[in-house]
């Protein structure tokens, strides 16, 4: 239980005024024994302890009614957060998930999941916080900020929508280094999110570390203001795959579109939604039916004129529940060249990866492979190089081949580590490790399971999938890393991975460990083909964006901190104050290049509708003592309740119970006395 007004309290032993009064009371005369009233004595002797029971009674409520008025006049808070806890913290961190996901709202009102968190949190700290230290860590940026001052939450740039994603192990992450680090006393965290499964990633390698640092701190109380609700009504569009393409006659857009409904129902009635197409300023409108919950266009089709060689374009839906999920943004240009640059001793390993890297795929793109042998690393046009395979050792910590391979990711670009012929495992790049070989000895490795829905071996954009079930693994070089797997093999090890690493720099590029080699003694990546061919390409185009003229990147904090000039183009109003935390297109100048157009986004898995379940929840936190609290928009419930008016109905039973217990005993009729003896007669 907290009080706003606490000092009050001190006049708590005011309430045993009634039974001082009566004790003063009692001594007040002195007793004097007079000879008519002995029979009295001895007949109220023996009604004795009735009385004094409800003498007892009497002062009881009387002691009652006084606390009562005290703490009604302390203005007594309780609600669902601080009826399981009492007490103030010396410091209170507030993780606020600023996600995409979190601008579902009430049209009417206008009042969105991260605003309802807002005006929760904000009349929790005026009426709790105001001798506490108050810190806010927002999804977006990941920086502690110390409030100085009570004002409202959603006035703060910190607590503004975003179209980011996010990673509730980093906040939880951060909020605890921030305990470590300023040594904090008694604390309050206050998780608000919509408990979003990708943003709880249950997959994070954090958790248990999470687990042990939370669970310890026996100053530390962990609640959960959660949204979960889905808004049947909201639709969401995203492209993917942009290109410009050059015609005889004229120039075309081609794209992705994909349209997504919120609704869960197993049947959908079909719906026809309009769809805005902006491109360079020329307005369109076409009409997209909806007959399923998840509609994909595959290369929709946009008529360029013949001035519009580059530019940007914005696609748009109705407004509806979630605005920010309405809008997707492009940018184009020429097609960006695509160099692949393989690094191995082995001829055979660099002319399978040449004859496919060089394959044209994208009309009017230039294809170029550049194939060193290890002792010509000095040799890469690193500026060019949108791809690289290293077919080699992983070269030792400080030193300059490790530094450029580190410098090659961070830029953007794509790195693939394949598996060297010799078996030194103590070499380490950026956390990844070789280990030892493994082979199948007579008959191939079997393929236990791969990613279809993303990644390098995701499907085909029909749905098709990749035939991976018909490679045949001989030898595999097994690896430690924090990775996600793409392909592994059935007894669980990882073939194929992207490699998991926290980069500084958001618009870095990816990195890909292939544990066998497309040589027909390892596998039949090269002698299949499509698998390997589809794989290459895939990581090719992603390192293309680094050397593009028209790039896209998801929104995220830094995703634009190359740019040393900034021209929006089209953007969401609501989020120019930060423009790389928000979905739009840019023309952006750097240094060592010339201007080129940024098209941000949401992340893709902003429009996934699946939570995290209590049961989900329960199990990252086990050991952590926590409480959940699950609210719904325009609940118009608060944290914090004053109950004062309880108070109050309770001192006026008291004093109502008191004056009852003081009423004097009915008088009995004259012949009662009578009736009741039986020695008395006419």
């Amino acid at each position: 239980m907290s009080f706003l007004q606490p000092l009050l309290l001190i006049g708590l032993p005011l309430a045993l005024l009634p039974l001082i009064i009566h004790l003063i009371h009692r001594n007040r005369h002195r007793t004097v024994d007079w000879a008519a009233m002995l029979f009295l004595i001895d007949a109220r002797k023996m009604n004795k302890g009735m009385a004094r029971l409800r003498q007892i009674l009497i002062l009881a409520m009387r002691v009652v009614a006084v606390a009562m008025l005290i703490f009604a006049a302390s203005r007594p808070l309780s609600g669902g957060a601080l009826s399981l806890w009492g007490g103030k913290a010396d410091t209170i961190i507030i993780l606020l998930d600023r996600s995409a996901s979190m601008e579902q709202q009430i049209l009417e009102s206008g009042e969105s999941k991260r605003l309802a968190v807002l005006e929760k949190l904000s009349d929790l700290l005026k009426k709790t916080g105001k001798s506490s230290e108050v810190v806010l860590i927002d999804s977006a940026t990941l920086e502690p900020v110390v409030i100085t001052s009570l004002v409202d939450l959603a006035a703060i740039p910190q607590t503004g929508a975003t179209s980011t994603a996010a990673d509730i192990p980093a906040m939880l992450q951060v909020a605890s280094d921030y305990l470590t680090t300023n040594q904090s006393g008694r604390t309050d965290i206050w998780l608000a999110s919509d408990q979003r499964e990708s943003d709880w990633n249950p997959a994070s390698k954090r958790w248990p570390s999470l687990r042990s640092d939370l669970g310890t701190s026996n100053n530390v109380r962990l609640f959960l203001l959660n949204f979960p609700e889905r808004s049947a009504a909201n639709v969401s569009i995203q492209i993917s795959n942009v290109q410009r393409l050059r015609n005889p006659q004229s120039l075309q857009l081609i794209f992705d579109l994909k349209i997504t409904r919120d609704s869960n129902e197993k049947y959908l009635e079909p719906v026809t939604v309009p769809v805005e197409f902006i491109v360079n300023g020329t307005r369109t409108v076409e009409e997209i039916t909806l007959t399923d919950r998840e509609t994909t266009l595959l290369g929709h089709t946009v008529p360029l004129g013949n001035g519009d060689q580059r530019g940007w374009g914005r696609i748009s839906l109705p407004a509806d529940d979630n605005l920010f999920d309405n809008v997707a943004y492009l940018v184009f240009d020429d097609p960006a060249p695509r160099t692949t640059v393989i690094v191995s001793n082995d001829p055979t390993t660099s002319k399978a990866i040449t004859a496919a890297a060089g394959a044209p795929v994208e009309l009017g793109a230039e294809y170029d492979t550049i194939s060193l042998t290890e002792d010509a690393v000095a040799e890469i046009p690193w500026q060019e190089t949108a791809l690289l395979f290293w077919h080699a050792p992983i070269p030792p910590q400080g030193s300059i081949e490790a530094s450029l391979l580190k410098q090659h990711v961070n830029s953007g670009r794509t790195l693939i580590l394949l598996p060297p012929q010799d078996s030194r495992t103590s070499d380490s790049l950026l956390g990844f490790t070789w280990n030892a070989w493994k082979e199948g000895g007579t008959s191939p490795l079997e393929i236990g399971w791969w990613r279809t829905e993303s990644g390098l071996l995701a499907n085909t954009r029909s749905g098709n999938p990749l035939p991976i079930g018909d490679l045949k693994l001989f030898k595999v070089r097994l690896f430690e890393s924090e990775n996600q797997p793409l392909l592994t093999l059935e007894s669980g090890e990882p073939v194929i991975s992207k490699i998991m690493v926290d980069h500084s720099d958001t618009t870095a590029g990816q990195i890909y460990a292939w544990g066998t080699l497309p040589v027909d003694d390892y596998s039949s990546l090269a002698s299949d083909g499509v698998a390997f061919f589809v794989m290459l390409h895939r990581a090719l185009d992603e390192g293309a964006f680094a050397v593009s003229k028209a790039r896209s990147r998801n929104a995220s904090s830094g995703a634009l901190a190359d740019s040393i000039s900034l021209n929006p183009l089209s953007t969401l109003q609501e989020v120019q104050i930060e423009p790389d935390l928000g979905a739009g297109a840019y023309e952006v100048s750097q240094s060592d290049s010339d201007t080129l157009l940024c098209a941000l986004n949401r992340p893709y898995e902003e429009d996934s509708v699946k939570t995290v379940t209590s049961e989900g929840i329960s199990s990252l936190l086990r050991g952590v003592e926590y409480r959940q609290i699950s609210d719904e928009l325009g609940s118009g419930s608060m944290l914090a309740l004053e109950v004062w008016r309880a108070f109050l109905t309770a001192m006026a039973l008291a004093l109502i119970a008191e004056a009852i217990l003081c009423l004097p005993p009915r008088p009995e009729l004259e012949d009662s006395s009578v009736l009741r003896n039986p020695f008395i007669s006419n």
